[in-house]
């Protein structure tokens, strides 16, 4: 902790990744990502002027640690900053993806025109929504002297790169820190990050208890067993065992959690930045009957029972969607396919993508025998456990299944090479970012199944939630992404988990939880469920009034 950086803009080492700010410094808006909602903090109202345009207030009882009045100035600066390294360093992009200008109206209210007639909602999540970190006179040089050298060299020179390095590499001391947050910073050592409550904060009086310590140690979950903290932030549950001798505790970032699916590989390597090279395996899985076929031939209950007790039962129709997504009505899953085990359904998919089953064994028109390869790391457990279940259940149905399990090299490079027909990997389900987020997510799944999704159309059942519809719809998920923020994302969101349950890349199994937790014997935790669902809560509770964190005693 000591040697981190306090610049945000520092790509080696960027403050955001780095949780203890979460303690000094405040956001204008924290999202609640499960719930698709959003609180204001320093923001404490907002409104759409026209259809391009957002006028952001802030509130003027937040200050800086030094007794300074947060103000749009700061914001500014960073926004400055932002905007003029992307015109050195990419001249030929936007610098924000909503974002096209902005103006401080005055001390307290910043004016936002944006690049399209965005939901305020989308606005708000993904460009007003963010930790006030800069201010202006901070460092020597400070944020501000950085930011009149960036606008005062020329753009396309060789001294404005420089320049942006140069920037990117300086950090402020720890001594020179100033936060604004309801903690003061007072040390930093390689081991603690040491705050205390700074009483100029508009919610510290709600604060019943005077320092606020983040500690490193080797295991968080040990630590937390034997009491030497009070909470931690993620990490829970370890094994059932562990779990056992833990104190009685009340769960924070409850939603913080991934699901491991069979993931099919659909065969598509002919495609820009496509990882796969020399690609040689031709997989069934391409055919979205057999990959419904599988998924209708083995019972998740069945893999759920292999794998290691942390693990839970993912108990929603397969959707890249949590329970409390789901409970909050931002999605309509009834009518989804839950793929429940029914080798007859199995059976006739089968027969109808071409197989014919002889002596309990199924052969292509080829005459060959229908082949699944799995693999999975060696390391893994709960990739070892539940695909040799699935291997098993597979093999009982009539297929000719092997299953691998390598070293992590070896895995990494044979499924982006696509030399699988079916893995068992995770992905996020913490919020409905991971399903809209274009830049990592739909990235990182085109390697792994192996699918063109910005390219191609897809075609699937026009009645959203009747997987027997006669007529059918086609759909681009691209098209459907890039929709939701021009609307209240509700109809392209219910399409792209329609389009997910249908054409089916990944079958939803088990759900690794990565939740923390506090002392339930010591302290008292009250907030609503929107708060406690999302990251980073253990926060959040002492900076909104309507949320309690406090000592029994």
């Amino acid at each position: 902790m000591s040697n981190a950086s306090w610049n945000p803009y520092d790509p080696q080492s960027t403050m955001a990744n780095f949780d203890p700010p979460g303690l000094i410094y405040d956001p204008t808006v924290v999202w609640y990502h499960s719930h698709n909602e959003g609180q204001g903090v320093i923001a404490n109202d907002w409104e759409k002027e026209d259809e391009t345009t957002l006028l952001v207030e802030l509130s003027e009882e937040y200050e800086w640690h030094n007794g300074d009045p947060v103000t749009t100035a700061d914001w500014k600066t960073d926004l400055d900053l932002m905007f003029r390294i992307s015109d050195i360093t990419s001249p030929d992009s936007n610098a924000h993806a909503v974002i096209s200008d902005y103006e401080a109206v005055d001390d307290y209210a910043m004016r936002f025109h944006l690049h399209d007639a965005f939901s305020t909602d989308h606005v708000i999540q993904h460009a007003v929504a963010t930790d006030m970190m800069i201010k202006e006179d901070v460092g020597d040089p400070s944020f501000g002297d950085w930011r009149d050298d960036l606008m005062d060299v020329d753009a396309e020179s060789e001294e404005a790169t420089q320049t942006v390095a140069d920037f990117q590499e300086w950090t402020p001391s720890v001594d020179e820190v100033v936060g604004n947050g309801p903690f003061e910073l007072v040390e930093v050592t390689d081991s603690a990050f040491v705050t205390e409550v700074y009483d100029g904060h508009p919610n510290a009086e709600n604060i019943n208890f005077t320092e606020y310590v983040i500690e490193k140690h080797s295991d968080q979950v040990l630590a937390f067993m034997e009491e030497e903290v009070d909470g931690i932030g993620l990490n829970l549950p370890a094994s059932p065992d562990v779990m056992n001798q833990l104190p009685e505790h009340q769960k924070i970032n409850r939603d913080y959690n991934h699901a491991w699916s069979l993931l099919f590989n659909l065969g598509n390597y002919d495609w820009t930045n496509s990882p796969a090279e020399n690609p040689s395996n031709d997989p069934i899985t391409s055919d979205r009957r057999v990959r419904h076929a599988i998924s209708s031939a083995v019972d998740k209950e069945e893999i759920f029972a292999s794998v290691p007790q942390q693990y839970e039962l993912y108990e929603l129709p397969s959707t890249f969607l949590n329970q409390s997504t789901v409970d909050e009505g931002v999605v309509d899953v009834e009518g989804y396919d839950y793929y429940e085990k029914d080798n007859e359904e199995a059976t006739a998919l089968m027969e109808e993508a071409g197989y014919q089953r002889d002596g309990g064994t199924w052969y292509g028109e080829d005459g060959e025998p229908a082949t699944l390869r799995l693999i999975a790391q060696s390391g893994t457990s709960v990739q070892v456990d539940a695909l040799d279940s699935a291997r098993h259940q597979l093999e009982e149905f009539g297929f000719d299944v092997t299953l691998d399990a390598v070293d992590e090299a070896t895995y990494g490079e044979a499924r982006l090479n696509g030399d699988h027909d079916i893995i068992f990997d995770n992905h996020p389900i913490f919020s409905l970012t991971g399903l809209t987020y274009v830049g990592f997510v739909w990235d990182w799944f085109a390697n792994l199944t192996h699918a063109d999704y910005n390219n191609t159309t897809w075609e699937i059942p026009a009645e959203i939630g009747n997987p027997d519809a006669s007529e059918t719809m086609e759909i681009n998920i691209m098209n459907e992404i890039e929709r939701i923020p021009l609307t209240d994302g509700s109809e392209p969101l219910q399409r792209l988990t329609w389009w997910y349950n249908q054409v089916l890349p990944m079958y939803n199994c088990v759900v690794g939880r990565d939740y923390g937790a506090i002392n339930a014997s010591d302290w008292v935790v009250d907030a609503p469920d929107a708060l406690l669902d999302n990251r980073v809560s253990e926060f959040n509770l002492v900076k909104i009034p309507d949320a309690t964190l406090a000592p029994k005693q």
